[in-house]
Order: C-alpha cells, then structure tokens, then sequence
C-alpha cells in the first residue's frame, strides 16, 4: 500500500493517523500475512473495532431517541426493541459492505493469492470486517477518544441521516453523488466547508464541465448533504444521471440472473432471492413454480416452467424488468 493510497483512505475518514502502520494493518487480510510471512493482519483490530462501533452507534441512539427528564431520570422515545432493531439495520453486514463501496476502500485491500482468484474485496462479509478493522485502528490510534471515534463513525456511516430518513430512503444525496462521480471519472468529489456566523456552507465540485455546488446547514453533515442535494437535482434535470440500467445495460433473459446480482451488489436493489416448488402435469410431467423476490420489494413474480433452470431465468428477466421501470415485455 503505497502513500497515494493511504494518504486518499485518511481524506476520506477526514482523519490523520499517528501510526499509518496501523491504517495499512486494518486493510491487510490474514491471508496477505500468511504469504508474507507476517503475524500483522486486521484480525484483532476488527474485534476491537466491532465493540467501538457498537458503542458509537448507542451513544448516537441514547442521544437522539433520548433525554434526561427535570427529575433526572432518562426517558426514550423508543422501546428496548425498536431501538435493538434500529441497532441491527446499523451495523448489520449489508449497512456495513455497502458503506465500504460508498468509501470506495475494497479494491484497497492487501490479500493473499488465493482471496484475489475469489475476489474477495467483493463478498460483503469482508468489506464489513473491513469497516470494522478500520475503526478498531482508528480506536488505538486515538486512544479510544470518543470524541474522535464518534466523528470517523459519523462519516463512514452518516448515522443521523438514517436516523431522520430511515433505512428504506436511498435518497442520501452524499452517496449518491459519490457514487456517481466515481463511476464517471474514477475520482472522488471534493468538498470545502466553510463557517458562517450561524453554521457552515459546503461547495462540492468534481470536473470542470460543473461549477460547484453550494449548500448550507446548521451542521457539516447538514451543509455537506444540501450541497450534494444542489448537485444531484441539476444532474437529475440535465439528464446526466446514471440509472440502473446504465449500469447493467438491456435486460437480457441470459444474462438477467446476474444483472439482478449486479444492481444488488451496486447498492441499487436489495437482495434477490428465489423459491422454487415442484408439481407434475395430468401427464406425469415435471412442473416447476418459480418465484423471484428482491428484499424490500412487497411485489414478486412467479411462473410455471417445465425447466427450472429456465423458469428461475425468465422470472429473473421479469423482475429486473419491474425494478428498471420497463413496461411488461409480452415476448419474454
């Protein structure tokens, strides 16, 4: 990993490290050590990471859901389950895998041989150790500052924001926008906050074919998120977006099982899934029901097949269809 790289994880965590080491030992996989016979890999900073994480994200909920009444008790707005449910959407492997992509840190990982044939940088398990081992460098690094942990977690996550949107809203324009400029020139967009008397004004800018952006919020977040919002709509109204389908081109009922998986792993959909059920005809002839589902998404289709490796390609091609915003296709 060379100081390009790191120098470009730090900007994006707004975070200097004391020891980069430790930042290049977050992103060293145990197989990259094994082969390099080393004993350094991101194994423990990842258990510790975990814990810090889950401190940050209560503290953030205590905060949020909760005040200390005029009789010094704490009262919440929020029940002991909602708020385990609200923790779990938090940090949960798929929160933490497609935060890693929002990063843009996977393809910064050091591995070994064996995990770059499987390509490891892309299965969500290691780009939430990934996130995890992050934070626990971030956590030695700064002594376990919780100050310092909380504003790194704030900007690998943006808690607040799924806190006031939800987690079904993928409306967060500071990701979009990131995603965005990435797939488009291969960089990240730059932001400039500024303080004003009564809070900041952010300008984000990321070619000379835009000016910038300009935003403004009582907070950072608030400023870096109107900002983006400002660059999302012109985008949106010069017919400069990438859509989906840009991403996977036309549906293609060979190819549609994979471009569903592509549009799930780009952050687009989310997960699909399939069920399959066997019956036979008047004839004793195999009958196949096969049924599509995308996580999230309520609608579903179905279809009776005689095969089902074909039936699990035409349901496929049906949903991708439906979540491209496609009308029905009579001929598939």
């Amino acid at each position: 990993m060379n100081n390009e790289t790191l120098k470009f994880i730090q900007e994006q965590l707004e975070y200097e490290f004391d020891e980069p080491k430790l930042l290049r030992q977050a992103f060293t996989r145990k197989s990259y050590s094994e082969e390099h016979n080393s004993a350094y890999n991101n194994e423990v900073l990842e258990f510790y990471g975990d814990k810090a994480l889950e401190f940050i994200v209560m503290k953030k909920l205590s905060e949020y859901f909760g005040e200390t009444t005029q009789n010094g008790k704490y009262a919440s707005q929020k029940t002991e389950g909602q708020l385990t449910e609200i923790k779990k959407k938090l940090v949960c492997k798929k929160m933490l895998a497609h935060r890693i992509d929002v990063l843009d840190f996977a393809d910064c990982l050091l591995m070994g041989k064996g995990d770059e044939a499987q390509n490891a940088q892309d299965q969500e398990s290691v780009k939430e150790d990934l996130f995890e081992a992050i934070i626990g460098a971030v956590a030695i690094d700064c002594g376990w500052d919780a100050e310092t942990l909380e504003e790194v977690v704030d900007r690998m996550i943006d808690i607040e924001y799924y806190l006031e949107n939800g987690f079904q809203d993928d409306e967060n324009y500071v990701d979009l926008i990131q995603t965005w400029c990435q797939k488009k020139y291969g960089y990240l967009p730059e932001y400039n906050i500024y303080e004003l008397n009564d809070g900041y004004e952010c300008i984000v800018s990321f070619s000379n074919e835009f000016n910038g952006f300009s935003g403004q919020g009582y907070s950072k977040r608030e400023a870096r998120m109107n900002a983006a919002r400002e660059a999302f709509d012109y985008l949106d109204e010069e017919n400069e977006w990438i859509l989906p389908i840009d991403e996977v081109g036309e549906p293609d009922i060979d190819r549609a099982i994979n471009q569903l998986q592509e549009l799930y792993q780009k952050g687009y959909i989310g997960e699909p899934w399939y069920d399959f059920a066997e019956t036979y005809d008047d004839n004793g002839n195999p009958v196949w029901r096969c049924e599509c589902h995308v996580s999230g998404l309520d609608t579903y289709w179905w279809g009776n097949y005689s095969s089902k490796k074909n039936g699990k390609k035409a349901v496929a091609y049906d949903m991708l269809r439906a979540v491209l915003g496609l009308e029905e296709d009579d001929e598939a």
